[in-house]
């Protein structure tokens, strides 16, 4: 159990560092003028290497608070829309600073989409279940798949790394065959390869309205 004075002291040191927290606020538009909802707004500390995201709400309006004192990073991460990041931004403590953002049409890329989306839009073929069952199960294919290009041999080389860095965790599924292994060299060559036979933008593929979903106003509160 912790004593009055450390619950004390610790009440202290997160006053202290809420009073001294920097604010970043602004508006997000798109080409139209209009307030962009569900914005991703990310500023990333350069020193600590460390990321806070928040969504913008109905009104286009985002607050990032309680960021320390440091440089700054600003970016927004909207499909189908795009703006230039905003770098240098030096926050002293108690400071609060406003930045807006006018976004212009971009193209919706695979890095963009969800898992869930992927997993609907990615097309059926060899390897797709075993991609989908023991590798997405621990991470997503928008960083470690889609914003990469390489050759069946690349992919190869990333999938026997994977089996052996994950030796643990696969074979607590019963291990991870050679099969296996080349199936989702194979997939991954088709999909993300130099020959990919996906088109630029999933939004080019069947069914892709489907998979959009509405965020309620709640989640705009998710930090």
């Amino acid at each position: 159990m912790r004593s009055p004075a450390l619950l004390g002291l610790l009440g202290f040191v997160l006053a202290i560092s809420t009073a001294d927290a920097a604010t970043i606020s602004g508006t997000v538009t798109g080409p139209d003028g209009a307030p962009v909802r569900a914005a991703f707004v990310q500023a990333r500390h350069a020193g600590m290497k460390m990321t806070v995201s928040v969504l913008t709400d109905n009104q286009g309006k985002y607050v990032v608070e309680n960021l320390p004192a440091g440089d700054y990073r600003l970016s927004i991460r909207a499909p189908g829309l795009r703006a230039e990041p905003k770098s240098g931004l030096k926050l002293a403590a108690e400071q609060n600073v406003s930045h807006d953002f006018a976004l212009q049409k971009g193209m919706v890329r695979w890095t963009d989409i969800s898992i869930l989306q992927g997993i609907q839009l990615l097309p059926n073929a060899r390897g797709k279940d075993v991609l989908v069952n023991d590798c997405m199960s621990c991470h997503g294919f928008q960083g470690k798949m889609a914003a990469t290009v390489r050759d069946h041999d690349g992919w190869r080389n990333r999938v026997e790394y994977m089996r052996e860095a994950m030796r643990a965790s696969l074979a607590d599924r019963r291990g991870f065959s050679d099969q296996q292994a080349e199936d989702v060299a194979f997939y991954m060559n088709e999909m993300f390869g130099q020959d990919s036979t996906l088109p630029r933008s999933p939004t080019e593929m069947p069914g892709y309205k489907d998979t959009l979903t509405a965020i309620p106003d709640e989640a705009l509160r998710i930090v």
